[in-house]
């Protein structure tokens, strides 16, 4: 008699990027698994792959009592599902896993800055049979010594490499219009680098209020245009000479992975996530915060003829989705035992 399927969870059912990380590994998986989530985008994106989805009950990302009683609920919703195994995708997902009373695996995608969630999202993993951060970056902040790190990889033959456009140069921004991600230090770079043109793609999270993109507007000068949600990243890539990366705590950082498969270099800070994928000539990386390191850092890239040969060589040796997934199905497999 086969066992049952590993039973993946998701708090959310909002497509972000650790969900679309759990998209893509569950796809690939050699014995699929289930996943439970809130009915949403990553629950329509499951099924229209033959994903079977396990329904929870829809909550959204709060605080306080009602975040802790969401949390339980999740927890309930496990025991009701009654799994062989679960594989805890996030942090409120692993808060309700260890509660569950089944076997599980921690994976861990973000920083966590609140210092109290920290202590309690690294006193619940310990119980766990297995753990996984995405990061080094991230297994430091939690404490997470044990940690297995498995970078998350990108599908190389959807970002294959395209011809570079022609002059003046331009750079792509990637990423949700969102404080922490400092858009607007691309608005600084910009003013030493006349001659650069670049790409904010991206929008602002829901419930958010839009002043963030109202400000970045109104301070935009013409050689910045704020595009909006794009929904061909990698054709948004093709269009660009270089990733431009502005976040000085990214726990990871998917988007500098697809830029590299696709040969496109990456300017980063040299913090957080970006310290581990930007190497071997395939960008460079910069102080946070520092706009004039960063526009010598793009002029040095744009004056590197062998880097976007090196971007995407460092995405075919370290961030092949399918390698990284038989990454992620051997760890499982090791914390069942």
């Amino acid at each position: 008699m086969a066992a049952s399927p590993v039973l993946f969870v998701s708090y959310s059912g909002v497509l972000g990027g650790a969900e679309r990380v759990l998209l893509d590994a569950v796809t690939r998986m050699e014995r699929p698994p289930v996943v439970a989530c809130p009915d949403g985008q990553l629950a329509h994106a499951l099924r229209r792959a033959g994903i079977e989805h396990a329904p929870t009950s829809r909550r959204p990302l709060q605080r306080g009592p009602a975040h802790l009683k969401g949390i339980a609920g999740l927890a309930l919703d496990i025991r009701r599902l009654k799994p062989s195994f679960v594989v805890a995708w996030g942090a409120r997902a692993v808060l309700a896993a260890a509660p569950s009373g089944r076997p599980w695996l921690a994976v861990h995608h973000d920083l966590q800055p609140n210092a109290k969630l920290r202590a309690a999202l690294r006193a619940t993993t310990r119980r766990a049979n297995g753990v996984v951060a995405a990061s080094h970056a991230i297994a430091r902040d939690l404490g997470l010594e044990q940690a297995t790190i498995l970078h998350p990889g990108v599908d190389l033959d959807r970002f294959s490499p395209r011809p570079l456009p022609p002059r003046p140069p331009r750079a792509l921004v990637l990423g949700a219009l969102v404080a922490w991600k400092r858009p607007g230090l691309a608005l600084e770079i910009a003013r030493h680098l006349p001659e650069l043109h670049i790409t904010i793609a991206g929008t602002t999270l829901p419930g958010d209020d839009g002043a963030l993109e109202t400000r970045l507007r109104r301070q935009a000068g013409p050689q910045v245009e704020l595009a909006g949600a794009v929904a061909d990243v990698a054709g948004a890539l093709a269009d660009a000479h270089l990733l431009l990366h502005c976040a000085d705590a990214e726990p990871y950082g998917m988007a500098l992975v697809e830029a590299l498969a696709a040969g496109r270099p990456v300017v980063a800070p040299s913090a957080g996530g970006p310290v581990e994928i930007v190497q071997d000539g395939a960008g460079r990386l910069y102080p946070p915060g520092d706009a004039i390191a960063a526009a010598e850092a793009i002029e040095a890239i744009l004056q590197d003829p062998d880097a976007p040969a090196n971007a995407r060589r460092r995405a075919e040796t370290h961030f092949d989705v399918v390698a990284s997934t038989r990454r992620l199905e051997a760890t499982i497999e090791a914390a069942q035992r």
